[in-house]
């Protein structure tokens, strides 16, 4: 896993992590996309493998921090979907890829759809995670409960006990995985996130239907799903399938919004997915 840096014209790093494949083929790439508040490292499981060639052919694998979140600094100003969808952009001309296979969580399903309005034709296939084709207007009382409850924690083990009630993670996968999300800093440990994100992202935020950017994807659409607690309703897959016909849904069991976990159906559709693309 490599660590590459560009700088924005909006004065600020961009940051994004690079899984060479064991050989190179003509296999095209995959870059991914996390939601508002995660960051690269949530695809770090999906990198290893793909790259590796566990799920068919090894892959060149790109997964972008947005603005903000990860190892990308912040700027001023400059939030809205299409300067999120404008970073994909200036990924792929820094990388040379002219089109991959997109891998997309959350709010990063309307950031790459945005990014295939401004952009088309440059995306071959697509996974959605567990969000529709559209963007909302964010609601103050969001950013005012995410403000509330940003936490600098001393201690791991305080990180630990204070989210394990909710999350239901064991000991030892907290300690496998807490550095995809959490850095240790200098007065303790921060979520890899920049605290004043939620009100920059409020603010440039607007209703927007996006589904007509689902025609300049050509290949197969695959959209995972949570089993309960899933954020994408039923009428807005059918819009996903008014596009692509051929669409596939999988139901991840167990899951609620989270469906890239890592667990051993979400690695069988992976597998089966990959194995079928050029």
């Amino acid at each position: 896993m490599d660590h590459h840096y560009i700088k924005r014209k909006e004065g600020f790093n961009l940051h994004y992590l690079e899984w060479e494949p064991t050989f190179k083929n003509d296999r095209l790439p995959v870059i991914c996309i996390h939601g508002n508040l995660s960051n690269a490292r949530m695809f770090k499981w999906i990198g290893e493998k793909l790259s590796r060639g566990i799920w068919g052919e090894p892959r060149r694998v790109i997964s972008i921090d947005i603005r903000g979140c990860g190892d990308s600094g912040l700027p001023e100003e400059g939030f809205t979907i299409r300067h999120l969808a404008s970073d994909i952009e200036a990924v792929m001309q820094n990388t040379g890829i002219e089109k991959a296979h997109f891998i997309s969580f959350s709010r990063g399903v309307p950031n790459t759809v945005q990014f295939a309005l401004d952009y088309p034709d440059k995306i071959q296939g697509f996974v959605a995670g567990d969000f529709p084709a559209k963007s909302f207007k964010m609601k103050k009382e969001w950013v005012e409960n995410l403000l509330a409850r940003y936490k600098v924690h001393q201690t791991w083990e305080e990180l630990y006990q204070d989210i394990a009630p909710n999350q239901e993670i064991r000991q030892e996968e907290f300690a496998e995985r807490k550095e995809e999300f959490y850095v240790e800093k200098k007065d303790g440990i921060h979520a890899r996130v920049h605290k004043d994100l939620p009100m920059k992202l409020q603010k440039d935020s607007e209703d927007l239907d996006l589904s007509e950017g689902l025609s300049h994807i050509e290949g197969p659409v695959l959209i995972l799903r949570g089993e309960e607690g899933s954020l994408l309703k039923e009428e807005e897959i059918e819009a996903f399938t008014k596009y692509h016909p051929s669409l596939k849904v999988e139901i991840i069991a167990g899951s609620g919004h989270s469906v890239f976990d890592p667990k051993e159906q979400t690695e069988e559709i992976f597998y089966k997915y990959f194995k079928s693309l050029a």
